[in-house]
């Protein structure tokens, strides 16, 4: 076996571990919460030894980090496959916030740790880093149906950054309360931010 075909294989078998590992985080975290959680229990849940584990990684937040970032790509690629199949910006903007909504959903024990975390002073940063890609992808919807006249030229990066907060706010009451299926909060918040959208503002 030559010498790029034995780093390719390593560089698989660390892929794949890793994998397993923030899988296994995944459900430690949702389960116990981020400060209750060891690196042993991660450890443990993932089948390995805690010298392995560190192998790895080398924090309890190093893994926070990589779990996290593990779910908003998996979201991202998500919402990417939806809006390839929607049309015009009604379509597309209700895609966007019905994944978002059933995904945290499935995801629901994770984003009660993402959210305890957030209101943590220094992780305020890393909230906003992954929220940024969110609020670009929904920037271009806009600025496309803008080129379209479907609405008017606005502050899109700040239209965006609204609509986050108010899915944001349907998800964090969807944890102790749900009157209402993911898609009846998809189609209203839709006809919501579509109406502020629409909406011809004068100075």
């Amino acid at each position: 076996m030559t010498i790029e075909a034995t780093s390719r294989k390593r560089q698989i078998v660390t892929e794949f571990r890793q994998a397993e590992i923030l899988t296994a985080a995944t459900h430690v975290f949702g389960s116990k919460g981020f400060e209750a959680t060891r690196m042993e229990d991660i450890a443990v849940a993932a089948g390995l030894a805690k010298g392995t584990l560190y192998l790895y990684f080398d924090s309890k937040d190093a893994i926070y980090e990589a779990t996290v970032e593990q779910a908003v790509a998996e979201l991202s690629e998500l919402t990417e496959k939806h809006l390839s199949v929607a049309t015009g910006l009604s379509g597309q903007l209700g895609a966007f916030i019905t994944v978002r909504i059933s995904f945290w959903k499935e995801k629901q024990a994770l984003y009660r740790v993402i959210l305890s975390m957030n209101r943590e002073g220094n992780s305020g940063h890393r909230s906003l880093k992954w929220q940024q890609k969110a609020v670009d992808a929904l920037s271009a919807l806009f600025v496309a149906a803008a080129q379209r006249r479907e609405i008017p030229e606005q502050d899109f990066s700040s239209a965006a950054w609204a609509i986050l907060d108010l899915i944001r706010g349907v998800n964090e009451r969807r944890i102790t309360r749900e009157e209402r299926t993911p898609a009846q909060e998809a189609e209203f918040l839709t006809a919501f931010a579509l109406n502020a959208l629409r909406f011809e503002k004068t100075i």
